[in-house]
């Protein structure tokens, strides 16, 4: 499919995908969005597996969260930036809460390093703007992933954890787009929103 569009409007636009039933005037079995801002098309071309999710399948979320992705080849580095949440739900019904998040990197299911961000006072609608790197090998890329969990400061000094977000090749949905979007434009931070799971 070809559309004419002029480079400025790149910035502006989104790719819509969906797949439809056979049946006539049948809903969207499943549907992915890519913001062509996040791709360097006019340096070269994008290619990537794009997981189409159910438009109607209600998800347990407890908010969303603004992430961004780069990898560093040269310095083996993986830089995640998180940067606000949004609507957030507090765990146990309570009325209000301190956030902060935890990034934890995986491997293989295991976890092998932890950073996580300030706490913000009482907001629901926090901004974090934290860089947090990682050295990671290039070899080791295909088996790592990110577990984002925002969690809730505690009067005691414990944590309750709000919610999560799982990034990386084993991971779904969003998860999975992401990080594929990241390799495919090295060097270039991808911004992504992710809903956030209840645990």
């Amino acid at each position: 499919f070809c559309v004419p569009l002029e480079p400025a409007a790149l910035e502006e636009n989104s790719l819509r995908f969906a797949a439809f039933g056979a049946a006539e005037g049948s809903a969207p079995v499943g549907a992915a969005e890519l913001r062509l801002c996040d791709l360097d098309l006019p340096a070269r071309p994008f290619t990537a597996w794009l997981y189409l999710q159910d438009p109607n399948k209600t998800v347990d979320s407890v908010g969303e969260i603004l992430l961004s992705l780069s990898y560093l080849p040269t310095a083996e580095r993986l830089t995640v930036v998180v940067v606000k949440a949004k609507n957030l739900v507090w765990s146990n019904g309570k009325g209000t809460a301190d956030p902060f998040v935890k990034v934890y990197l995986l491997q293989d299911g295991r976890k092998i390093s932890k950073k996580k961000t300030a706490v913000k006072r009482d907001d629901p609608n926090p901004v974090f703007n934290e860089a947090m790197i990682f050295s990671v090998p290039a070899i080791v890329l295909q088996e790592l992933s990110l577990r984002v969990t925002v969690a809730e400061s505690g009067e005691d000094g414990r944590a309750d954890a709000t919610g999560h977000v799982l990034i990386g090749p084993a991971a779904s949905g969003m998860g999975i787009t992401h990080w594929h979007q990241m390799l495919a434009t090295l060097r270039k931070p991808v911004s992504m929103w992710h809903t956030v799971r209840r645990n």
